[in-house]
């Protein structure tokens, strides 16, 4: 299960993917948001859907419930998860109404002007979605490890071996 809050497309995005199970459309998964079911239903061997439409303006809870129906004493293959997102747009604070103003009818009323409000133009252009109509997946985490050692590492063993080569070729000569 993957599950993030997209800033720049405004939504959160909740992908399952179960597959390897026992066959035979006996297998079940209930998948939740909180107390609301998006999906209860059967399946065979595998299954996979994604909801890309989510609220980005609340946090939420995911489940994925699976039920294998292969499980024997000492195997389960039952797969319980669950994950928290939490919200990631901010709704625009609402702005308080303001009161009418009521005349007499012997007044003279002048009609009121609306307030206008401009908004600046954007020097930012929006980013294109991925082709296909995926959505980008999340950056991967800043662990710190260098791969520096892998490639010494592999730069050493080509070494050896062309060493050995050699030196083989020259103890046959």
């Amino acid at each position: 299960m993957k599950a993030f809050c997209d800033e720049t497309a405004k939504k959160t995005v909740l992908s399952v993917s179960l597959t390897y199970y026992a066959g035979g459309n006996k297998n079940t998964v209930k998948i939740t948001d909180g107390d609301k079911v998006l999906r209860d239903r059967k399946f065979s061997e595998s299954y996979d859907e994604k909801w890309e439409d989510l609220d980005a303006t609340v946090d939420h809870t995911f489940v994925v419930d699976v039920k294998a129906s292969d499980n024997r004493p000492g195997k389960s293959y039952d797969h319980y998860e669950k994950v928290e997102v939490k919200a990631c747009v901010k709704t625009p604070p609402t702005k308080p109404t303001k009161p009418t103003k009521t005349t007499k009818p012997s007044e003279p009323t002048t009609p009121e002007v609306p307030s206008s409000s401009v908004t600046p133009p954007s020097s930012s252009t929006p980013t294109a979605p991925a082709p296909g109509g995926s959505t980008p997946e999340p950056p991967l985490a800043a662990t710190g490890a260098s791969p520096m050692w892998l490639l010494l590492s592999g730069l050493g063993l080509v070494g050896a071996g062309a060493g050995t080569l050699l030196f083989l070729r020259r103890r046959r000569a």
